[in-house]
């Protein structure tokens, strides 16, 4: 095998181009092993680096063209400021996280162990990252299908009325299952409950129902054949 064939390629896509070149010129150290490439040469093995800040100026679309252009071979770049992009990004399909901040060595080396396929192969690294994943995405909290809907249209604006008539649930309902969520999340308050979730990767504020999608992409609600409210995908 030649040495060519050993590199690593790497496509890095931010909307800012300071990132974008600081990754690139981090990297460069270690051109004997990994070689940042544009669109045009990447290929299916290429790694690619996203960074979670085009998810903060709406570009959800892009990113999922890309998790389906680059299947199982998307990094999101996090921001520790900013860690509801974050599991955003991995609800969308990133399989791991890395930090935009990490030190030229194991920002290599995390990259390496991505592309040997370490993230994905039952390793004590890719069971490091399945628990990383469950933090970020909220899913060590054990919330119910039905509290991460009631969850999600209350990190939306709803009241707990609307949260009701969304769900065609009573209001009690509706009721208990928010103590349930507070419980589960160790908050007291709906403000609380809001920025867990925002932290989390739930749509927040304007966002609505056809935005949102805890969990997976195909986990959004879909309706019924008679147009009524249908159990949510991940409840089937």
């Amino acid at each position: 095998m030649s040495a060519r064939n050993r590199l690593v390629s790497v496509l890095v896509l931010s909307e800012q181009p300071v990132i974008a070149a600081g990754v690139e010129h981090l990297l460069a150290r270690f051109a004997d092993r990994i070689v940042v490439v544009d669109a045009a040469a990447a290929d299916a093995d290429t790694v690619v680096l996203y960074d979670v800040f085009g998810l903060h100026v709406g570009h959800d679309e892009d990113f999922e063209r890309v998790v389906k252009e680059y299947p199982d071979r998307v990094l999101a770049l996090s921001r520790v400021l900013q860690p509801g992009l974050t599991a955003r990004a991995l609800d969308l399909g990133a399989v791991a996280s890395i930090s935009v901040g990490l030190p030229a060595e194991e920002l290599a080396a995390a990259i390496e162990t991505f592309a040997a396929g370490h993230l994905q192969d039952g390793s004590q690294a890719d069971l490091d990252n399945q628990a990383d994943r469950r933090r970020h995405l909220g899913r060590d909290v054990n919330l119910s299908p039905r509290e991460q809907e009631v969850l999600a249209l209350i990190v939306t604006g709803r009241s707990n009325d609307e949260v009701a008539a969304e769900l065609y649930l009573s209001i009690n309902t509706v009721k208990s299952l928010i103590r349930s969520i507070y419980r589960k999340l160790d908050v007291t308050s709906r403000a609380q409950a809001v920025a867990w979730g925002v932290e989390h990767g739930f749509p927040f504020g304007t966002e609505r129902e056809s935005d949102w999608s805890p969990g997976r992409p195909t986990d959004r609600p879909t309706r019924g054949p008679d147009g009524g409210k249908a159990r949510p995908a991940f409840m089937d």
